[in-house]
């Protein structure tokens, strides 16, 4: 008797366990809670928390007068004239020579990857900027082509603006399968059973 419950709390733990899935189609309206960092040329740093602005688009604005803000889907696009869904970062402050975007602790990961991923996140975006010796750089990997952090080394002059292209999917827990109930509840009346028939 004791094997069967065993074998009954491994197959119930296993059908509840929480598997990460993605939500693709991430917009800029969406990403509220990433925290982004600048660092600046004369020394140290300053942080702002990504927050929604008005329909698809949201930003992250420091104190020194810089912005990052995305209109619309991340993932973006291009179709010869116009990019859609670009990242716009507008320094209208001090000189910065970098910028971190930490998404992972507001549910988000950067896809990496353009064709579509076997983890169900599915097509992604590498980096992508129009910014000369702009170098990106991915970090806190999570899965496959999965990242939580961005970190981009750049020399930004006060007043200068630029964009860059990368993806964004949400991350989102799977709920209990409804199997998952049926073996808790079946496990729970064989339980009940036994203790009925001694």
């Amino acid at each position: 008797m004791k094997k069967y419950l065993l074998a009954m709390a491994l197959a119930v733990t296993a059908s509840f366990s929480a598997n990460a899935s993605y939500i693709q189609g991430v917009t800029g309206a969406d990403m509220v809670g990433v925290e982004v960092t600048v660092q600046l040329l004369q020394g140290g740093e300053e942080s702002a928390t990504w927050e929604f602005i008005s329909g698809d688009m949201g930003g992250a604005f420091g104190a020194s007068d810089w912005a990052l803000t995305l209109d619309g889907d991340s993932f973006g696009d291009f179709d010869g004239t116009n990019f859609y869904g670009l990242f716009s970062f507008i320094n209208g402050g001090q000189d910065i020579i970098g910028i971190t975007i930490e998404a992972l602790d507001a549910g988000f990961v950067f896809d990496t990857q353009f064709g579509i991923g076997t983890n169900g996140s599915g097509a992604g975006r590498e980096f992508s900027t129009d910014l000369p010796g702009a170098i990106a750089y991915y970090d806190d990997f999570v899965e496959d082509e999965l990242f939580g952090t961005l970190i981009i080394d750049a020399f930004v002059d006060a007043g200068q603006s630029f964009g860059f292209l990368t993806d964004t999917d949400a991350l989102a827990e799977d709920v209990p399968a409804p199997a998952g109930l049926a073996l808790l509840g079946l496990g729970l009346l064989g339980m009940r059973l036994s203790r009925r028939n001694k």
